[in-house]
């Protein structure tokens, strides 16, 4: 979560022009896993004065559903829908509300809150993943973008940054990008990656991280 200061200095730079973009401007990623998405959404937050959104809303989804950060990171983009987290649907326990049951469901109906209610906190933000670009398809401003690369490119750049075998990184990537795109498909209906979900697409391999930022720049001025 961007503290006070920080959304201060965020204000002082917008203030100062520093991009041409429009004010309540939500940018949202979506990335394959080893693209550089991240990267790109962090370099774009420093260029544009914005705060910067992906793992940070884990403290402020915890806080609303009264879960741990670390449960709440190991049921994050769960493809596991079919069960309640960990208690098989229809099953019942003696002296429990099913009502009180942290379901799947349920988390991400908190998640979705908690963005929404960043959307509305700030005056721009930039959004990583969790589905933002659809739980924020119908705020005025809002883009979506997709980064993605060859699968040999990822490969390299996870061996870089996780120090892993060239097989573990495949094994890492095809895994993670199971999971977000079970998980976007099941909760938004729409299909992860899919061009015509996206304002663009952005081949990070072709562009490398610094144009493709200045691509995004580009477009939502």
């Amino acid at each position: 979560m961007v503290n006070t200061i920080t959304k201060g200095i965020h204000k002082v730079i917008q203030e100062k022009g520093c991009c041409n973009m429009k004010k309540n401007t939500i940018i949202c990623i979506s990335r394959e896993f080893g693209s550089g998405g991240r990267e790109v959404g962090q370099q774009l937050s420093k260029k544009l004065g914005i705060p910067f959104y992906d793992k940070e809303i884990l403290a402020r989804v915890a806080e609303e559903s009264d879960m741990s950060e670390e449960f709440v990171k190991n049921h994050e983009e769960n493809a596991v829908y079919s069960h309640i987290i960990n208690v098989p649907i229809g099953h019942r326990f003696p002296g429990v509300d099913t009502e009180e049951i942290m379901t799947p469901e349920k988390l991400f109906m908190i998640q979705a809150h908690v963005i929404h209610e960043l959307a509305a906190e700030n005056e721009s933000c930039i959004f990583v993943g969790r589905c933002a670009d659809v739980v924020l398809k119908d705020h005025e401003n809002c883009y979506s973008f997709f980064i993605h690369s060859p699968l040999e490119e990822r490969i390299k750049r996870i061996v870089e940054t996780e120090h892993v075998t060239e097989r573990q990184a495949k094994k890492m990537i095809k895994q993670t990008d199971w999971e977000r795109s079970s998980y976007h498909n099941y909760y938004t209906k729409q299909k992860w990656g899919d061009p015509g979900n996206y304002d663009l697409m952005i081949n990070s391999a072709r562009t490398g991280i610094q144009k493709a930022v200045e691509i995004i720049m580009d477009y939502v001025k």
